[in-house]
């Protein structure tokens, strides 16, 4: 561990609470402290632990997609801010390190493709706030631009069956 953690008053409470309970909400901060110091694989593999006892924890979901930031692991951070965003359409954060991941995995303008803006995220979004009318309008131009996306068969199969 990193010696200036050892005499952090505050990582050290939250640290030792994690201890205590390893199934306490604490090791989101306790993964931000990490990256702070560099310690991103320690922080990411925190966030894994703790994820597993609070699978639907924004603030875990975003320390760890901030530490694959950081890593420059775009695809792994992409899934999480992903995650963040379906929980949490408005989470300013996640929105702001999303538009940082797709710029980062966006092609070279010589060979970008132009694209709508349709997503399976916004489809997802916009099903989660109730305009199912509106998703299943983006997973079908998602389905015409590509006809094998598994994740728009699925989510436009979900809303079929919803009615």
């Amino acid at each position: 561990m990193h010696p200036e953690l050892l005499n952090n008053s505050i990582f050290l409470r939250y640290y030792n609470q994690w201890q205590e309970d390893p199934t306490s909400i604490v090791f989101a901060p306790i993964a931000e402290y990490l990256q702070i110091y560099g310690m991103l694989d320690e922080a990411i593999k925190v966030c894994l632990e703790g994820l597993k006892n609070h699978p639907d924890l924004v603030s875990g979901r975003l320390a760890l997609a901030k530490a694959y930031v950081r890593k420059m692991d775009f695809e792994k951070a992409r899934e999480e801010l992903r995650r963040v965003l379906i929980l949490m359409p408005d989470q300013e954060k996640a929105l702001e390190l999303m538009a940082q991941v797709d710029k980062e995995l966006s092609p070279t303008p010589k060979t970008k493709q132009p694209i709508g803006w349709e997503t399976v995220t916004m489809a997802k979004i916009y099903a989660s706030q109730g305009h199912l009318h509106k998703a299943r309008e983006v997973y079908q131009a998602i389905l015409q631009r590509e006809p094998a996306n598994s994740e728009a068969i699925q989510g436009l199969a979900s809303l079929e069956s919803e009615g």
